[in-house]
C-alpha cells in the first residue's frame, strides 16, 4: 500500500457502509480521499473523526444521479486537489418495489432513480476521473462496486431494475478495461468487486423491516459488513501496477444466490 501513500482516492456514497468503511481504511494508508456523498453533515463528521489519521478527508456534497451535481463536485475537486489516483465508484441504491406491479409515477421515479444513480452516475464519475488521472501521468486505477445481482437476476425478493444496473457496471467495466488496451493506456487498470449481501443502508426502509432484519440477524438471510468490502479494494490496491483483477465476487459464507 506504501505506492499509494500521499495520491488522492475519490469515494461515492461516502457517508455511511460501504463508502464510509472505504475511507476510513485508505487514509490509515495516507491517502487523501475526496469523500462524496448526498449527505454532507456525515461527511463532516466523518472527517473530524479521522482528522489524526495519514491520509485526510475533504468531503464534497455530490449526488450521482444528477450529471450537473458530478460536474459541480469535480470543479471543486479540480480545484481542492488538482489530481487523482484512484476512484471507487461506490454510490447504490436498491429499492424493493416491483417494475410492473403498479402503473404510478413511483415506480417510474425509482426506475428512473437506480438507473441514473447505479449506472449512470457511475459512467460519468469514471469519464470525469479518468480525464484528471491522465493529467496526473501517474498510475491510477477505478474500481467499480457491483454486485452479485449482476451475476443472477433471481431473486426472492422484488428489487425492480437494481440487478439489471449492476449487469450493466459489469459490462461497462469490461469495456472501459479493453478501451483502454486500444489506447495503449496501460497506467490506468479498471476493475470490478461484486459484492453478495451486505448490511448496508442501500435499501432505505425497505430493507429495515422487522421481517427483513430477523431474516439477517438469524442467520437465515447472511450477509457481510461494509468493511469486509473495503478489505477487499484494499487487496486491489496491494497488487502490482501490471497486474489487473478485472472482477471479484465476494459472498457471505452461507448465501444462497
Amino acid at each position: 500500500m506504501e505506492k499509494w501513500s500521499g495520491k488522492t482516492a475519490i469515494v461515492t456514497g461516502a457517508s455511511a457502509g460501504i463508502g464510509d468503511a472505504i475511507v476510513r481504511d485508505l487514509v490509515k494508508y495516507g491517502i487523501n480521499v475526496v469523500a462524496l456523498a448526498r449527505r454532507m453533515e456525515r461527511l463532516e463528521t466523518l472527517r473530524d473523526q479521522l482528522k489524526d489519521e495519514a491520509g485526510k478527508v475533504i468531503p464534497i456534497k455530490c449526488d450521482v444521479s444528477d450529471k450537473a451535481s458530478i460536474d459541480a463536485a469535480f470543479e471543486e475537486i479540480e480545484k481542492e486537489v488538482g489530481t487523482v489516483q484512484i476512484l471507487v465508484n461506490n454510490a447504490g441504491i436498491a429499492l424493493m418495489h416491483g417494475i410492473f406491479g403498479d402503473d404510478d409515477d413511483k415506480t417510474d421515479e425509482i426506475i428512473s432513480s437506480t438507473i441514473n444513480t447505479n449506472f449512470l452516475g457511475l459512467v460519468r464519475m469514471c469519464r470525469k476521473a479518468y480525464q484528471l488521472m491522465k493529467k496526473s501521468d501517474d498510475y491510477g486505477i477505478i474500481i467499480n462496486i457491483g454486485s452479485v445481482a449482476g451475476h443472477c437476476a433471481s431473486f426472492e425478493y422484488i428489487i425492480n431494475v437494481y440487478p439489471g444496473t449492476k449487469f450493466a457496471v459489469r459490462a461497462v467495466t469490461e469495456s472501459m478495461r479493453q478501451e483502454l488496451n486500444k489506447l495503449k493506456d496501460t497506467k490506468i487498470r479498471v476493475c470490478e468487486i461484486s459484492p453478495g449481501g451486505v448490511d448496508t443502508e442501500i435499501g432505505g426502509d425497505s430493507m429495515n423491516t422487522p421481517e427483513i432484519r430477523a431474516l439477517i440477524e438469524s442467520g437465515v438471510f447472511p450477509m457481510l459488513k461494509g468493511s469486509d468490502i473495503s478489505q477487499t479494494v484494499l487487496f486491489m490496491l496491494m497488487t502490482p501496477y501490471e497486474v489487473n483483477i478485472t472482477e471479484m465476487i465476494v459472498k457471505p459464507v452461507g448465501e444462497k444466490i
